[in-house]
């Protein structure tokens, strides 16, 4: 299995910024213990400095697995894949892998786990986000980095990309290939911007440009796609005769917002629903996706009905009955939010937002991280514009409630050989069927991305959209 498995060789990054030195040393890959489908992978553990501003600082390991190309004559640039917010990219390696097989043929496909990441991740308790005594965030901050190993305020975006670069140089790699998800859309401009000519294509798949703050527009962009879908269901005979979702939402939000609903789980559990939970999961469990926005308008009269815990269940939301994470929040993330442009929320914008149901949440978390911030520790982020001629796509689904075709409009005007893509239809996540074999046909011709192929395959979309289920 490619996901889990162990590095074996341990090198040192030198040559910190601020001081001169030699360049990075090799780094040698040897077993990862476990063999791949077709092949050992290979693994190392890249030691980075904690904080690279600082030649004297301590060390970190960064577990690498690099999957080599089957060719005995392989393509000088690898693929580098980069995961979504507080994700391993070793752990989402085995997707990665059966994705872009085709392309492994030729390329080596890589993996550089992020600083804050997978094995050398922390979590810590803090009051639930958007909930309680803003107040008591102090307290729990000063006790949670009493608690950790190390100090989180140089897990950012902007010393991670300088992590994947020594990765880079250490694998001896002169030019690369990236494939972004989500927040790995940010680290593939980040990354863009800090070295470009280190960049022959780059893949970002639903994700916004560094100084679009797209926490702080979801109330617009989720009531957007939450619009379509009510379209859709009016334009829907099955959906239309027996559900009205806009008024059931409403209700829902109306109600929930007077008085939370206590929900029996059995066995003396319960789960309490508010407002701003209800509209969380409406996000994210929902309109991210083509396959569970189709639910919703069942599943919201069901919850209408008072049929809490059945919904509950049947979408996987209950709470875990042992879990010792839950109520914990991974650090780096913490340190991303707090840094970087895109994360940034200011309450009064979120607020003026009027007749959008998911405004009251955002805010409720908008003033929340603003109480955060002000006492957790952050190095600078990344902001700003990429300017690259690198060949760039940009995917974004058409009904994407938090990454919007509008978030990447206008990387145009400083990513010169760049094409943002708009998938009819499409909510977060974008690659399958035939955007696969344009993505790998665009990594393989490393060129500017051809307009007329791309939207070739994105008509194909059109129509092709999952059924709501009869009532």
């Amino acid at each position: 299995m490619l996901a889990g498995t162990t590095a074996a060789l341990t090198i040192l990054v030198l040559g910190v910024a601020g001081c001169s030195g030699p360049r990075t040393p090799r780094l040698e890959l040897g077993s990862c213990g476990t063999d791949g489908p077709d092949h050992p992978e290979r693994c190392a553990v890249l030691q980075v400095p904690v904080d690279w501003a600082d030649p004297h600082s301590p060390r970190m390991g960064l577990q690498v697995l690099v999957v080599p190309a089957r060719s005995d004559h392989p393509a000088p640039d690898p693929l580098f894949y980069l995961a979504g917010f507080g994700s391993s990219a070793i752990g989402d390696a085995e997707w990665a892998y059966r994705t872009f097989a085709p392309l492994e043929d030729r390329h080596d496909l890589v993996f550089v786990e992020q600083r804050g990441t997978g094995a050398t991740a922390e979590t810590c308790a803090l009051p639930p986000e958007g909930e309680g005594d803003l107040a008591a965030i102090g307290p729990a901050v000063t006790q949670c980095l009493g608690s950790l190993r190390r100090d989180p305020r140089h897990d950012t975006t902007a010393a991670a990309v300088r992590d994947l670069d020594a990765a880079r140089e250490a694998l001896g790699y002169e030019a690369i290939d990236l494939y972004g998800i989500s927040y790995g859309v940010t680290m593939g401009l980040a990354y863009l911007q800090a070295h470009p000519e280190r960049v022959r294509t780059a893949v970002l798949d639903s994700g916004s440009l560094l100084d679009v703050r797209l926490w702080q527009r979801v109330p617009t962009s989720a009531q957007r796609a939450f619009d379509a879908l009510v379209r859709d269901c009016a334009a829907s005979p099955a959906c239309t005769s027996a559900y009205d979702p806009a008024t059931d939402l409403a209700t829902l939000v109306h109600r929930l917002s007077a008085a939370p609903e206590v929900v029996d789980l059995g066995d003396g559990h319960t789960m309490t629903v508010d407002a701003a939970g209800l509209t969380g999961a409406v996000v994210d469990a929902y309109l991210a996706t083509p396959a569970t926005a189709v639910l919703l308008p069942r599943d919201l009269r069901a919850m209408v009905r008072g049929e809490w815990t059945d919904v509950l269940r049947a979408r996987g939301l209950l709470p875990a009955a042992v879990n010792a994470e839950a109520g914990r929040v991974q650090v780096q993330t913490l340190t991303i939010r707090c840094s970087d442009e895109w994360a940034q929320m200011t309450p009064d914008v979120v607020a003026a937002q009027e007749g959008s149901l998911f405004t009251a949440n955002t805010l409720a978390r908008a003033r929340w991280q603003q109480a955060l911030c002000t006492v957790w520790p952050h190095d600078d982020g990344v902001r700003g514009t990429v300017q690259t001629s690198a060949p760039v796509v940009l995917l974004n689904g058409e009904h994407d409630p938090a990454d919007p075709p509008e978030n990447v409009a206008p990387a145009a005007r400083s990513m010169s050989a760049s094409l943002a893509v708009t998938v009819p239809g499409g909510g977060h996540g974008v690659v399958d069927g035939c955007i696969v074999d344009e993505v790998m046909s665009f990594i393989e011709a490393g060129r500017a991305p051809d307009p007329a192929a791309w939207a070739a395959c994105t008509d194909t979309w059109r129509g092709v959209a999952p059924s709501f289920p009869a009532s």
